[in-house]
């Protein structure tokens, strides 16, 4: 599979969301796509065992986890993911999941001993994470060190934290989101103003592209799966809006947690599972939705599950989350097209089809517009 172009389709001026298409030697594709990400790649491996389809999906995103025990990063499952997706012809992409002490502490000797390991896993788009306190002359000289590793099939891309030093990211992010052709973000809680501010740069760069302009790939990484404070509104939809293209939400690392933390995530109650909702476009526990409207999503959903498709309950919620979250954005994307005829059609499905989207939107893009 190799990343032919990005080509911007339509811009909508009310809300600065993007429509881009994604051309391969494979396939094309819209942007505003969820990636397969570990969680659901072993959801995936159950399918295939018991010869069910698997998701229609051209990204997968493997998430790297550090093995506190041992003190280094566990890059063992990357030659089975890469493999799985090879053969599907999808768009692959590793990085480290780290934290954020591990960026506070990440230097330029680390993040290019990583980037040379990484280099020689086969990989055609290769993960630089840049450190927070980077400026736009320190990066291109390493940069250019960088790119003198790399094959001619093989592509660097910059992994930037949301977390960057504020006075210092929007040059270095301006000049990549010139020059490459894919770039990553490790994106952080909300709540967090150098998070906000960096974010909503990445939307107004992002929101002034032109139909007919070629754009980056920008990847969405590591973000909460539901915003608790925000509705428990969507991550996907929630990123989303500052300009990302692929979404991959924040992993699970089991072998970092303590066993009566694991006991505990394992005895979960299938009333305990959020289940997205179309409706709103968000998540709900089910006693709750149960409470108000009289429906539990969740216990309907399972009682129509068939166990011979090789899915645990809760890997048969994610599944269905998977889904319906994508079925939305492809709602979302169309939007975006009304919107060269209908300058309203998109902040109208926002604001009046999904409840917890319209909540998200009005309370927070306002605030940001007036941050920057």
């Amino acid at each position: 599979m190799i990343l032919k172009k990005v080509k911007t389709e339509h811009t909508d001026k009310k809300t600065g969301m993007v429509l881009k298409r994604i051309e391969t030697s494979e396939w094309e594709t819209h942007n505003h796509k969820i990636a397969v990400n570990n969680s659901l790649f072993d959801c995936e491996k159950k399918r295939i065992d018991n010869k069910k389809p698997i998701l229609n999906s051209h990204f997968q995103i493997n998430h790297i986890f550090f093995n506190k025990k041992k003190g280094i990063w566990n890059f063992d499952k990357v030659a089975e993911s890469k493999a799985h997706a090879s053969r599907l012809g999808r768009f692959y992409f590793p990085f480290q999941q780290r934290n954020v002490n591990q960026w506070e502490s990440l230097n330029f000797q680390e993040a290019e001993a990583d980037f040379q390991d990484l280099i020689t896993r086969g990989l055609l788009f290769v993960p630089y994470h840049v450190p927070i306190n980077a400026d736009l002359e320190t990066w291109k000289k390493r940069k250019e060190d960088a790119l003198t590793l790399l094959n001619p099939s093989q592509t660097l891309v910059a992994v930037f934290c949301s977390r960057h030093q504020r006075n210092l990211f929007e040059e270095v992010f301006n000049y990549e989101f010139e020059k490459s052709k894919v770039i990553g973000v490790q994106c952080y809680g909300l709540n967090d103003d150098d998070t906000l501010l960096n974010l909503m740069k990445i939307k107004v760069r992002n929101q002034i592209l032109q139909t007919g302009d070629n754009a980056p790939l920008l990847i969405g990484l590591n973000y909460e799966k539901v915003l608790r404070t925000f509705s428990f509104v969507s991550g996907n939809f929630a990123y989303s809006c500052f300009g990302f293209d692929v979404l991959s939400c924040r992993q699970m690392n089991m072998e970092n947690l303590p066993p009566e933390v694991i006991r505990k995530m394992l005895s979960k109650e299938i009333e305990e599972i959020m289940k997205y909702d179309r409706v709103l476009g968000g998540f709900n526990h089910s006693a709750e939705q149960e409470f108000w409207d009289g429906t539990n999503i969740t216990r309907a959903f399972l009682e129509n599950v068939n166990v011979t498709e090789g899915l645990s309950p809760y890997q048969a919620i994610q599944w269905a989350n998977h889904r319906e979250q994508q079925k939305d954005f492809d709602v979302l994307n169309d939007s975006i097209l009304e919107t060269a005829y209908d300058e309203n059609a998109l902040l109208k499905y926002i604001e009046s089809q999904k409840e917890k989207w319209s909540v998200f939107w009005k309370t927070k893009m306002p605030q940001l517009a007036r941050s920057v």
